[in-house]
């Protein structure tokens, strides 16, 4: 990750376990994935089904979270 924002000059780590609170919001994410995905495969399918949609969507999807959980964060304390 970069230190600045290269067009705003923002300085994104305010202080060493910034990003430790976006760990919360990554949590968030995950869960909200995990209902939706949850909600029509509960109708369709069976629960070994189920459970290797769930997992296999979290691994996939962690990668995004990692991302938009950091953004959020910055987001929310921005002024």
């Amino acid at each position: 990750m970069n230190e600045r924002c290269a067009v705003c000059n923002y300085k994104f780590e305010k202080e060493p376990g910034y990003f430790i609170g976006s760990l919360y919001v990554s949590y968030g994410l995950a869960v909200l994935e995990m209902i939706l995905l949850f909600i029509p495969t509960y109708i369709f399918f069976s629960f070994e089904v189920i459970f290797a949609v769930l997992i296999s969507a979290l691994v996939l999807l962690s990668f995004f979270n990692f991302r938009y959980a950091r953004i959020i964060w910055i987001y929310i304390f921005q002024y």
